[in-house]
């Protein structure tokens, strides 16, 4: 189940549709980006210091939570805060202004570690390939040793005790909004299976396969920090997308005033 949770949201971050829904959010989250970069390049240059100040004051706040955040409210009282009290309509307007800040730090957070995710699985499918090598490298030892004993079953392979060594553990957080993942780790380079004793090609198998267990179990707690951080950014832009309903034009000139 995990797996598929993985491979969907990858798909969801590649930009293939594999659904109705996600093609319908893909069309949304285009639409308000389009519209939401026009408002933002109207701003004048201290009010767009404003905006800023107030999505950077809460980025911690929404996306250090599990739960779920009412981002608008978090954004109305950081605009507040920074503009003072303001008509209903401006407060929306710069509440929209203040979650697509956030929303841009989010998708830059997004795919930061969608790429180390994207790297974790390329090591993950390495070690898979290692361990076929190796098993198909034992295979053919064993029916070698068939032949030239002409007996009819394979001499006992001598079970060599392993010690594995732990993967270290590294952590990295992305540049915008501190969130936490682990870094892709550095293995010991393959080696050649056919230059392995039977002990040795068994050792080998089970210590790749302890490693490519460590690299699952420290992926999962990536994948879910990865789907909560995609939630929080399509509830950003329902919300926003909610508030630019039929209030395009009178956003504009609303933004125009603002300083």
């Amino acid at each position: 189940m995990k797996k598929i949770i993985l491979c969907l949201i990858l798909v969801f971050l590649m930009g293939y549709p594999y659904g109705t829904d996600a093609r319908a959010q893909d069309i949304q989250k285009q639409d308000v980006k389009i519209k939401m970069e026009r408002l933002s390049s109207v701003l004048k240059p201290s009010a767009r210091q404003k905006v800023v100040r107030a999505a950077r004051a809460i980025e911690g706040q929404i996306f250090a939570s599990r739960g779920k955040v009412n981002v608008r409210a978090a954004a109305a009282s950081s605009v507040q805060k920074q503009f003072g009290h303001l008509p209903p309509r401006d407060m929306d307007t710069l509440v929209s202004l203040v979650m697509f800040e956030l929303w841009k730090s989010e998708d830059e957070a997004l795919r930061e570690m969608t790429d180390e995710i994207k790297k974790m699985n390329q090591l993950k499918e390495k070690q898979r390939d290692y361990i076929h090598r190796l098993n198909r490298q034992k295979a053919a030892m064993k029916e070698g040793l068939k032949e030239q004993s002409g007996k009819g079953t394979a001499p006992r392979l001598v079970q060599k005790q392993v010690a594995v060594q732990k993967i270290p553990l590294e952590t990295a957080r992305t540049r915008r909004l501190n969130i936490q993942y682990t870094k892709t780790p550095v293995l010991p380079a393959p080696r050649d299976p056919r230059s392995m004793s039977d002990s040795d090609l068994q050792a080998e198998i089970l210590t790749t396969e302890a490693r490519l267990k460590t690299l699952q179990d420290m992926s999962q707690l990536d994948q879910l920090s990865l789907q909560d951080a995609m939630q929080k950014q399509q509830q950003m832009i329902q919300t926003i997308s909610n508030i630019m309903k039929n209030e395009h034009d009178t956003m504009q000139a609303i933004i125009r005033n603002l300083k």
